[in-house]
């Protein structure tokens, strides 16, 4: 059996994760820099792929990293709007374009944990993942959730 290299293993993780980093990239990036975003993710993954002790699964340690390093570049180069936008087909009905386009507006409002939390959850992460990502308790999690619906809630009918 042949083994695989350390180069070849975290290409196959980044592979078979590449779309929660380019989800997270999305909802922080603004509009045209998600693949510096992408790249940037990717760097810090490579940086510290060998402190990765396995305690979590790989997505949870993904998201974790490009949580945190979107964040951190958002601070480091402050842009004035972070735009998020699907690109939909026009073969999709209109309607649901102005519903994502809006809920993604919306999203884009929170701050950076809310934001962090919304997306874990749309994903169907359990509240024990979402706290190991975020480094927050699950309790804290639990309500800064529900803080985080409620706000979206609220956006959404005004």
């Amino acid at each position: 059996m042949k083994t695989q290299t350390k180069e070849q293993l975290f290409l196959d993780i980044v592979h078979a994760n590449r779309n929660i980093i380019y989800k997270v990239c999305y909802i922080y990036a603004p509009k045209g820099m998600i693949e510096d975003y992408y790249q940037e993710v990717l760097c810090n993954l490579w940086q510290s792929f060998d402190k990765f002790e396995g305690r979590s699964k790989y997505s949870t340690w993904i998201y974790r990293i490009a949580l945190y390093t979107c964040i951190s570049y958002i601070r480091r180069k402050r842009p004035a709007t972070i735009s998020l936008s699907f690109d939909i087909s026009n073969n999709e009905d209109s309607a649901l374009k102005e519903q994502l386009d809006e809920l993604h507006s919306i999203i884009n409002r929170l701050c950076h944990i809310d934001r962090a939390l919304i997306i874990l959850w749309l994903d169907g992460y359990s509240y024990e993942d979402m706290a190991e990502v975020t480094g927050l308790t699950e309790s804290n999690v639990a309500v800064k959730l529900m803080r985080a619906k409620n706000k979206i809630k609220k956006m959404f009918n005004a």
